[in-house]
């Protein structure tokens, strides 16, 4: 292994207790054929779930224009339009729950198929389930454009159904496939832009199809004759390059080849949701992003109605405004990836939380144009290019807060998911997802249809209701925040090299630093993949804030007195034998002289009874700084240089130590590698 294997300067450190650092090649089983992003397979899974998404949205959406006008001359459709809503005849009334209805057609399966569709993808190869579903969406469009010609309502959302079905398939193949096409390093950038081409295939969908409606309406024939081969030949064109697309992803190995099926989709579904729910942290995260799908959903309806009434806008005016979208979410999926560097950063997860809700809430306050409301004065004309333009920031603002949200959501899914159930856990988030799709859609006709809420207002609400999710995010992820404002903190102070990450074991250990100063620990802590229990003494956590810090990372306190002392170093023995690291500065305090002092048996103490292996570590480059004790007194000194380099370097494990000389004695020769870095 050459000696940039083995260096790591902190900037790659993860910035969060979610790493995601695995083995090459060599140490996995069978290989690692893992790639970058420009590789063949994963640029062709890239545009293959581009192409899908595009088509449900165009086929969706042409149902939903087309379906409105046919619906009208349908004896059920006027009677639930006009008898129960006592609306006039008029096409607006039926598209507004066309919309809605085939929103819902089209997410139905997610839910009806979740179980099969995670059988499929954790029995078969990714790769065939995907083009097995390819095949099948020509197929459907083919079906697709009959009905559609002849004007069979009921057949129209039916095939969007089937449509719905074979998306719920693709989903968990496709999302189970990222991190076994792409390197553990490049998975959060992946995620992004999975996430930035859905959200872009989504609006262009909805963007074609209203042209092509526009383009196919008649005074003497119904909406979609005119020029039907123009949407004809777009729906069946873009499976037919879809199924292309999806040949270059390379084979992928069967995750659980002895699974059997189950025909009882109850049992089978609810099997998938409790190995979910089993995982803690999965499953929140698998709600989380449930939440912000959802919440598209219903932004998605909502923004044309928005547009329609609350800025008399026509269909083609309210285009870009889901175009500015979709720019958000794809430049906030393309930022989060690029500031993940190759981590999984939760912190962004509350941050674009807040950043949906404030955008949400400002929609609100859109100056108006066009309607009258009784109390209220009509807003000059001159006032619509500031309402649409605000409209377009606060829809901007909205895409972007959802990128930086739902891009580690996802990657943390991929990533922490079991490798042979990986596909039962994305269709049982799917579940989740579309469950939540399809409730956003009931509310929204609701609150729109039914109880008469302006689309303004229930932008308003969804903002209000956003805000205690946020602060439920903040509570969940206040360890990663305060990690990544420490990472970043240190970072202008300190050039950090960390040499040795592979000698610190999977399961339980002890780390053995030497001590040098009062950000030992601090640094130690973020340089290992996993985050240490620290022990220390409890009288430096005794202020409400450093009590609260040290809460957050659940340092293991030594107080004075035997009964104590006993109990603290229980629990880190507790620790170890949980597989869980452990660091303890074994001088027992911070050097006065720079010189390794003798160090304390508190450190064998934990290790008895355990089988778990003590890691050297030596911290070089902290003497004379200011959090030293060089010159006799810490903290009141002047920098002597400005960002003074570190090494923090892990030595090779020591398997059941027999004195403490043997691990200080190991810590020294640690300390004898390298040049030293002068200050």
């Amino acid at each position: 292994m050459s000696s940039a294997d083995q260096e790591k300067t902190l900037d790659d450190m993860p910035e969060n207790e979610i790493p995601t650092s695995a083995p090459h090649a060599s140490a996995l089983p069978g290989g690692d054929c893992r790639e970058g992003l420009l590789s063949a397979s994963f640029l062709g899974l890239l545009i293959t779930q581009f192409l899908g998404a595009l088509n449900d949205n165009l086929f969706r959406w042409l149902v939903a224009w087309i379906g409105a006008d046919r619906a009208m001359h349908d004896p059920f459709f006027r009677w639930l339009v006009m008898e129960q809503f006592g609306k006039e005849d008029k096409i607006e009334h039926f598209k507004a729950l066309a919309v809605p209805a085939g929103l819902a057609m089209l997410v139905l399966p997610f839910i009806l198929f979740a179980a099969p569709a995670g059988f499929f993808a954790d029995r078969f190869s990714k790769r065939t389930v995907i083009i097995g579903c390819k095949v099948a969406e020509i197929i459907l469009m083919v079906f697709g454009v009959a009905v559609i010609y002849y004007g069979n309502v009921w057949a129209m959302f039916f095939i969007l159904f089937l449509m719905g079905t074979h998306s719920a398939f693709f989903g968990p193949s496709k999302y189970g496939s990222i991190p076994e096409i792409v390197r553990p390093d490049c998975l959060s950038a992946a995620n992004g832009l999975i996430a930035m081409t859905t959200i872009v295939a989504i609006v262009l969908g909805s963007l074609g199809a209203g042209y092509l409606c526009d383009w196919t309406k008649s005074d003497d024939l119904p909406l979609g004759i005119l020029h039907w081969w123009s949407w004809a030949s777009a729906i069946v064109g873009v499976a037919l390059v879809g199924f292309c697309t999806s040949l270059p992803i390379r084979s992928l190995r069967i995750a659980n080849p002895l699974r059997s099926f189950n025909w009882n989709f109850a049992v089978e579904t609810f099997k998938d949701i409790r190995q979910l729910v089993a995982i803690r942290l999965l499953f929140l995260a698998a709600i989380a992003s449930a939440t912000f799908w959802s919440l598209g959903g219903l932004c998605q309806v909502n923004v044309d109605g928005f547009g329609t009434t609350r800025l008399a806008l026509s269909t083609k005016e309210i285009g870009p405004l889901l175009g500015v979208l979709a720019v958000g979410v794809g430049l906030g999926s393309v930022l989060a990836g690029v500031i993940s560097h190759g981590k999984i950063l939760m912190p962004l997860v509350p941050l674009g939380a807040a950043g949906i809700a404030l955008s949400h809430i400002l929609l609100f306050f859109v100056p108006g144009y066009g309607t009258h409301v009784p109390g209220q004065e009509i807003v000059p004309y001159a006032m619509s290019s500031f309402s649409y333009l605000m409209t377009g920031g606060c829809l901007f603002l909205l895409g972007l807060s959802g990128g930086f949200y739902d891009v580690p959501l996802q990657a943390y899914l991929q990533h922490n998911s079991p490798e042979k159930t990986r596909g039962s856990v994305f269709a049982a988030t799917n579940l989740l997802t579309f469950s939540g799709t399809l409730l956003a859609t009931g509310i929204f006709v609701l609150l729109g249809t039914v109880i008469g809420f302006s689309n303004r207002t229930i932008f308003l609400l969804v903002g209000i209701a956003m805000i205690p999710f946020v602060m439920v995010l903040i509570r969940f992820t206040a360890f990663d925040t305060t990690r990544t404002i420490t990472v970043l903190i240190s970072k202008l102070m300190y050039r950090v090299k960390v040499e040795g990450l592979e000698n610190i074991p999977e399961t339980g250990a002890i780390l053995a630093p030497n001590h040098v100063s009062w950000v030992d620990g601090v640094l130690v802590g973020l340089a290992t993949p996993r985050h240490p229990r620290m022990v220390v003494f409890a009288d430096y956590f005794e202020k409400p804030w450093i009590a609260w810090f040290g809460r957050l990372g659940r340092v293991i306190p030594i107080k004075p007195g035997r009964k104590s002392m006993v109990q603290s170093l229980r629990a880190a023995r507790d620790a170890l034998q949980r597989g869980e690291l452990v660091c303890v500065f074994p001088e027992g305090g911070i050097t006065r002289t720079g010189a390794i002092r003798e160090f304390k048996p508190g450190i064998l103490t934990i290790l008895r009874g355990t089988n778990a292996p003590v890691v050297p570590v030596y911290i070089d480059g902290l003497w004379g700084s200011i959090f030293s004790f060089e010159g006799g007194r810490f903290f009141w000194k002047i920098p002597k240089k400005f960002r003074p380099r570190v090494t923090i370097r892990f030595g090779k494990p020591l398997e059941r130590p027999q004195s403490l000389e043997e691990v200080r004695q190991a810590v020294i020769e640690l300390g004898g590698k390298g040049a030293k870095y002068e200050l």
